[in-house]
């Protein structure tokens, strides 16, 4: 009787450490609210049921602040939609040499972002230090 109170204890513990080590702990917002996403990872639009994920950077191009340049530039994220059961991705650029948070249509929702950090003379941003900061309104 004792080993089979045992075996119960270790199956509700290994279920306990499987289900907590499958969490997905994404962040819950609401509409017009701003939150930063880094590469990889994800937000919930709750009222909507809309999940948005940052999924990378697809280039870099801004002119550095320091450096007097032809074109100002512009960097591309790519992002993943989930709405009303379908996924879809979508490309947000913002241009260079602007400190105005760009604007993109989707559906119904005015997603309102920042890119950042802004490149500096002689210095590279990793793919990791990027940050999307995003507002969904309607």
């Amino acid at each position: 009787m004792k080993s089979v109170a045992l075996a119960v204890v270790a199956c509700l513990l290994l279920s306990i450490t499987i289900l907590t080590g499958c969490s997905t702990d994404i962040p819950v917002y609401s509409l017009n609210q701003k939150f930063t996403l880094s590469p990889g990872k994800s937000a919930v639009i709750e009222s909507e049921d809309m999940t948005i994920t940052f999924d990378k950077v697809l280039n870099d191009s801004r002119c550095p602040e320091s450096v007097t340049c032809i074109w100002a530039g512009q960097v591309q994220v790519l992002v993943t939609i989930e709405l009303d059961g379908r996924k879809e991705t979508l490309t947000l650029t913002q241009s260079g040499l602007t400190g105005d948070p760009a604007s993109q249509l989707y559906e119904k929702y005015v997603l309102e972002f920042n890119i950042s950090p802004y490149p500096q003379t002689e210095q590279t941003i990793r793919v990791a230090d990027y940050r999307l900061e995003i507002t969904v309104r309607i």
